[in-house]
């Protein structure tokens, strides 16, 4: 079996075509190694995807997937992913997708909210720093009102040099 590392998108709308979709032919195998994440769908026909995971149970859970029409799988960015047709429809193409996973546009968008949580933080910080300032100010200023109706002198604190 032949390894193909370039996709031909068909967009013609013949019988061997599926607009929208890549096409697998008969015998060829494709390796991938996406550089985000995303699921892997298939549109027509059987394929064998073998995933670099790890390798622990059984069946298919040792990175081995058969994935008929309407299937799919959610590969990792980096993850070596190798799929072929699959018998019996190994002698016809198989038709499949790839979509970035909503996960990564999540992802993005928490970067960005980064960008905005950090400064609420920061100011959340200073408004309780500006709050207990004022806490001091009000209880200072009622000590101070408190001594001059008292008639009590104002005896004020030595003021050091530095």
């Amino acid at each position: 079996m032949s390894s193909s590392h370039t996709l031909e998108f068909q967009t013609s709308h013949s019988q061997d075509t599926v607009p929208g979709f890549w096409k697998l032919a008969p015998g060829r195998a494709l390796s991938l190694q996406p550089r985000q994440a995303g699921l892997l769908r298939v549109a027509q026909g059987q394929v064998w995807v073998t995933l670099d995971a790890e390798h622990q149970g059984a069946g298919n859970e040792l990175g081995d997937y058969f994935l008929q029409a309407g299937e799919q799988i959610a590969v990792r960015p980096g993850q070596h992913v190798v799929l072929e047709p699959f018998a019996p429809a190994e002698q016809q193409a198989v038709f499949f997708d790839w979509t970035p996973s909503p996960a990564v546009v999540h992802a993005h968008v928490a970067q960005d909210a980064g960008a905005v949580t950090q400064p609420l933080r920061d100011l959340g910080q200073a408004l309780g720093l500006v709050a207990l300032a004022l806490l001091h100010l009000g209880t200072g200023l009622l000590a101070y009102g408190r001594q001059l109706v008292s008639g009590r002198p104002v005896v004020q604190a030595p003021q050091h040099c530095s």
